[in-house]
């Protein structure tokens, strides 16, 4: 089963695809499954989890978290998790609803809890090809999961329903949600697409710049 472990909905509100969008995009593009995963909102997922079915598409609930000293991918919780909480109690929240906690592209700044933290953080599994992310810090993500003995995912961590699919997650006899968080648990998953390109980092640099000209970047 190939899956997309990393995707944003209109309810983040630097994104722009709806939910359903998503879902019946998956099949078209050879994705068998998708989690929604927006900044610190579920509603997107849940849309996404009712109408997953259907569309004979697996989608894994989730919310990209913002915790005090970086972002965690919460995967197969049904609920919201606070935002702005020590990485520990964040996981431990994640945790206590039924999912996994994922180190969100740990090498990226301003948003990844960075490569020396996710060194020694308590996380089910640390995200190694995220294709909003350098080439250079998923390798360094990747060494760490290597490290650790971690499970290692990957997402497009698309934002637009064009980038869906650019990175995804491999876990073999797999056929719902139960089935992934378990696979991520016991780290029988692979990974496989493609990092940022310096053309897309620089595009993203843009864009970050003038919000700050802007005034209107805050952070997710």
């Amino acid at each position: 089963m190939k899956l997309d472990l990393h995707v944003h909905t209109g309810y983040s509100r630097d994104a722009t695809a709806s939910a359903v969008e998503i879902v019946k995009r998956c099949k078209s593009i050879g994705l068998d499954g998708v989690a929604i995963t927006d900044h610190n909102e579920i509603k997107g997922s849940l849309e996404a989890y009712s109408v997953a079915a259907s569309e004979g598409v697996v989608v894994v609930r989730g919310v990209e978290v913002s915790a005090k000293e970086g972002h965690v991918l919460a995967l197969g919780v049904g609920e919201l998790v606070p935002r702005g909480l020590p990485l520990r109690d964040t996981v431990d929240k994640i945790r206590a609803a039924g999912g996994v906690a994922v180190a969100a592209h740990p090498g990226r700044f301003p948003s990844g809890m960075g490569i020396d933290r996710a060194r020694v953080v308590d996380v089910d599994a640390i995200e190694v090809l995220n294709g909003g992310t350098s080439r250079h810090s998923n390798t360094l993500a990747r060494a760490v999961a290597e490290h650790k003995g971690v499970a290692m995912t990957g997402g497009s961590d698309a934002h637009g329903i064009l980038e869906l699919g650019k990175a995804w997650t491999v876990v073999e006899d797999a056929s719902s949600e139960e089935d992934v968080i378990r696979a991520i648990e016991q780290a029988k998953c692979s990974v496989g697409g493609r990092s940022r390109t310096a053309g897309e980092g620089f595009r993203d640099s843009v864009e970050i710049f003038t919000g700050w000209v802007r005034g209107d970047f805050k952070r997710l």
